[in-house]
């Protein structure tokens, strides 16, 4: 069976974005790996669920993801926490050499991870996990060279259909994440709209869902690179207070000690 490593910012990121697709391989026996950076422990609005926010949040989304996982058919056991800060998943070397280290360790035949350049949700947790794992395998610092995919990006190239009766998959594993409703309730309305989307891109299908195949070679890359007017309404959306995540002032203080 094909070894798979799917990567996300935050432990409801795959269920926006990928929930068909690891139905489809864990129903057929493949094994995959969810690599979580952070725990989102801070994925509440607003100050006045500070005191909620922390390690009561995360013992919560941790049984939130399993729970998403189980649905997939994958045990929690083969769920990793990469022990990053929500919020504050930076790019630097450090970063890089724990991403590589992960992937030699599991060897996985294939990686799915967010959109590095071209994302339609510009949050920097998201763009610098998926620069990190691009860099690893670019670069050649693993042994054996697995295939990489994006979800989440403007300009998808490979479509993965989704059988009717599959489509509500999505639906169940996003109510998994009920600590999540104040921005799920709406963004799981967008699940089924992408996926008609991408069904006119896969002769015979109703649905898909869009992915990124990385190709390694800049005049592919060059080819399917958004115009600058739809990146830019994308970084205008993102900007948006709504989409913002929302940090007690205290750990932004904390945080602001240790850089300057």
């Amino acid at each position: 069976m094909t070894k798979y490593v799917f990567f996300q910012a935050h432990p409801d990121d795959l269920e926006i974005n990928c929930p068909h697709l690891l139905y489809h391989l864990g129903r057929r026996g493949h094994e995959i790996r969810i690599a979580s950076v952070t725990k989102g422990e801070f994925g509440l609005p607003g100050p006045e669920y500070d005191h909620l926010k922390g390690d009561f949040l995360v013992r919560i989304r941790e049984n939130e993801l399993a729970d998403a996982c189980a649905i997939y058919g994958i045990p929690r056991e083969n769920i990793d926490y990469l022990g990053y800060i929500d919020g504050f998943v930076t790019l630097d070397r450090v970063f890089v050499d724990h991403i590589a280290k992960y992937l030699k360790k599991h060897r996985p035949d294939v990686v799915v991870a967010p959109e590095g350049l071209y994302a339609w949700y510009y949050h920097m947790d998201h763009l610098n996990t998926g620069r990190a794992v691009f860099y690893v395998i670019n670069k050649g610092l693993l042994k054996h060279t697995p295939r990489l995919y994006f979800y989440d990006s403007l300009c998808p190239n490979t479509y993965f259909p989704i059988p009717n009766e599959d489509i509500d998959v999505a639906d169940r594993a996003i109510d998994c994440h009920k600590t999540q409703w104040w921005i799920m309730s709406w963004m799981r309305h967008l699940v089924r709209p992408t996926r008609l989307l991408g069904g006119l891109h896969v002769n015979g299908w109703k649905y898909a869902e869009p992915y990124r195949y990385i190709f390694f070679d800049e005049h592919l890359d060059r080819m399917h690179r958004p115009g600058p007017l739809i990146q830019g309404f994308v970084h205008f959306m993102s900007g948006i207070p709504f989409f913002q995540a929302k940090y007690p002032q205290a750990i932004l203080e904390e945080r602001k000690k240790k850089v300057s």
